[in-house]
């Protein structure tokens, strides 16, 4: 009794597959790539904002208050 793979099972199988020819090609990832901790700072000499700080300031240039409700 043969059974044909279809679908997602015939996916999962290419997948396993391909993932054995890298490893055997010496494919694989060594480590994870680092994230970026530091900002940067843009040629103009602009820095880039939390959206919260960017609202804040544009609330303040206009005149407009906020408090919190009690």
């Amino acid at each position: 009794m043969t059974t044909e793979l279809s679908g997602v099972n015939l996916a999962r199988q290419a997948l396993v597959a391909a993932r054995e020819q890298a490893k055997k090609n010496g494919a694989t990832r060594k480590r994870k790539p680092k994230r970026r901790t530091g900002q940067a700072v843009r040629r103009d000499g602009r820095e880039p904002l939390g959206l919260g700080t960017a609202v804040t300031w544009m609330m303040a240039e206009r005149g407009m208050v906020w408090s919190p409700r009690p």
